[in-house]
């Protein structure tokens, strides 16, 4: 039986394949949207006799129908009904009750408890305002900032009255924007006194706000344990956000200790509050493993009950899972809504997958280079490595732009110097290759890959102990080193590298032999359907080399050797075949069939 370079030199070309690799995610900081100020939950006590209250308000009684509206509205001493807090509101209102016009005017300006009304919420909130209820200026300002184009000018006017009225909404708004500057001239020291009094005073919104703040030193000094207290704060008053935010400091031991358990059931927590934050949060405990093994099918789900709330990260976290097969089967035309969303709102890695679908004409309709690159563009601009590589590879090619390989490699480059490895990897071959002009330089080569080994990258370590094995551009061979990194690479799931290591380690370069570390990276590297791996391995079974002999099972890793266009593994099927009897033979396609299912299962490193 021929056994001839069962253990073959390592390449040092390899393809330029798209990248699939997921940019990193990480989680949301629970930062409160935008979004209209409500009546606080302090400004309500719970009521001490509902039965009382409710044949008062029934009798007409304005004020206990507007503590009715109330309670209901805020789920304190009655079940949260929000359609029966509108009901309550209006009756009051139409009585004059001032509060009530505001907290009517606030669930029809928001859509809660029936239709979304703003033009209607409008004129209540301002005679609400007129009669003596500062809170609803505050709202009246959001309807202004809310018009296109928004009107700040009276918006600001607005806030400014509320805030001196007294409104704590109005300080809460009036300083986020002062502090961020979106909407008024930036005055940050300002802002953060409103948001601090509006804190002091109970205001979730604030409290949670500003636990960000000081969590990440967003424009003040980082003060854990203050932030700590303010999260607390707005999760004690129910605020989803707040809930969303405490579990982040938890998450990440911010003025406490890390606990990720206790992180998760805040997420949970704050997803079933409102805040589809939470259950992305969570999503991304349950895919990273932090919660012990990666659980990619409830990653999946988490995010797919974010993704429904219109969640940009959610979304892009969830259409790359529906696009690629993560967590369940793939699904690309599901996945495009879902990645166009958070495209749109500027998440490259949704960028870079949607533009990977549009190229490929993945979700069923027609390929599209040139939308694909304009994504990819979009994500290169925000210095997105993934996208960066692919955008280069297609400028370079010419496909869905016209070609322009100078510019594909001053942008590659800028991402390589940036640190990112993928790109110091795919710059590496294009200097090893020449590849489009590049210039042909393997010693700049050999310096990209260990850049990239050294940040992480398995195909690179697997690259530079090439270089090192070779005693190519521009250093000695040294073995010893290559088995180091082919081993690094090796453990970074690289089926070539776990081939080679386990080559140097049969044949003692590098270190003494060591049978036993061999076999168990030969077998590595043929799990991942590596065709070197599966020809040698076959090979051994047959001849009973270091391992039991089993004909049958060397029949199947020979053929799957042929399968995968492997040099001499049909020749040496063939002869193995011809010495299976029939049981044998039954016995090697049942075999062929389970290394073929679990090779599809584990895949190789990306």
């Amino acid at each position: 039986m021929s056994r001839s370079s069962c253990f073959p030199r390592p390449l040092l070309a390899a393809g330029l394949a798209v990248a699939l690799a997921a940019w990193p995610v990480a989680a949301v900081h629970a930062v409160p949207a935008d979004r209209f100020s409500a009546p606080l939950p302090s400004t309500a006590a719970p009521l001490p006799d509902p039965d009382t209250v409710r044949r008062q308000a029934e009798a007409g009684d304005r004020e206990a129908q507007f503590r009715m509206g109330l309670a209901s509205q805020l789920g304190i001493g009655l079940p949260r009904d929000l359609a029966a807090a509108r009901d309550w509101f209006g009756r009051a209102a139409a009585q004059g009750h001032p509060r009530a016009m505001a907290g009517l005017g606030f669930l029809m300006m928001t859509g809660q408890g029936g239709p979304h009304d703003p033009a209607g919420a409008e004129p209540l909130l301002r005679r609400a305002g007129q009669l003596g209820e500062p809170t609803a200026l505050a709202n009246v300002a959001e309807l202004l900032l809310d018009r296109q184009p928004p009107d700040a000018a009276a918006a600001r006017a607005l806030l400014e009255q509320a805030a001196k009225a007294g409104a704590v909404n109005a300080r809460y708004r009036l300083g986020r924007l002062l502090h961020e500057g979106r909407v008024f001239t930036t005055d940050s020291p300002r802002g953060l006194r409103l948001m601090n009094e509006a804190a002091a005073a109970g205001h979730p919104l604030a409290q949670a706000y500003l636990a960000h703040l000081y969590a990440f030193a967003q424009g003040v000094p980082a003060d854990p344990v203050r932030a700590l207290a303010l999260a607390q704060a707005a999760a004690d008053a129910g605020l989803a956000e707040g809930v969303n935010e405490l579990g982040l400091l938890y998450q990440q031991g911010i003025g406490t200790r890390q606990d990720s358990r206790r992180a998760a059931a805040l997420f949970a927590r704050a997803g079933e509050l409102g805040d589809p934050g939470g259950f992305y949060n969570l999503a991304l405990l349950h895919e990273t493993g932090e919660l012990g093994d990666a659980d990619p099918a409830a990653a999946r789900r988490l995010a797919a009950l974010a993704a429904a709330a219109a969640h940009p990260e959610a979304a892009a976290l969830y259409g790359r899972m529906l696009l690629l097969g993560q967590g369940g089967g793939a699904d690309p035309a599901a996945a495009l809504p879902h990645l166009r969303l958070a495209a749109a709102a500027g998440i490259a890695d949704a960028q870079n997958y949607l533009a990977l679908a549009l190229f490929n004409g993945m979700g069923g309709g027609a390929a599209d280079p040139a939308a694909a690159m304009d994504w990819w563009e979009k994500a290169v601009a925000q210095q997105h490595g993934p996208a960066t590589n692919n955008y280069t590879m297609h400028l370079a090619m010419g496909e869905g732009r016209p070609a322009d390989p100078e510019q594909a490699r001053r942008l590659l480059t800028a991402s390589a110097d940036r640190g990112f490895a993928g790109a110091q990897f795919r710059l590496g071959l294009w200097y090893e290759q020449g590849w489009k002009g590049t210039p042909l330089d393997l010693a700049r080569a050999r310096s990209l890959f260990r850049q990239a080994a050294e940040g992480g990258h398995g195909a690179g370590a697997y690259k530079y102990a090439a270089y090192l094995e070779a005693g190519a551009g521009g250093v000695a061979a040294d073995p010893q080193q290559a088995l180091h990194w082919y081993r690094t690479a090796a453990g970074r799931g690289n089926a070539a590298a776990q081939f080679e290591a386990a080559r140097m380690l049969f044949n003692g370069d590098g270190s003494p032999p060591d049978p036993v570390a061999a076999l168990g990276w030969l077998r590595r590297s043929a799990g991942q359907g590596w065709p070197e791996a599966l020809f040698v391995l076959g090979d051994l079974l047959f001849r009973g080399d270091g391992v039991a002999a089993d004909p049958a099972l060397a029949w199947a890793y020979l053929r799957l050797a042929e399968q995968a266009g492997f040099p001499a593994a049909a020749g040496n099927r063939q002869y193995v075949e011809s010495r299976l009897d029939p049981a044998a033979r039954r016995q090697a396609l049942q075999q062929l069939q389970a290394l073929a299912a679990a090779m599809h299962k584990e895949g190789r490193e990306e």
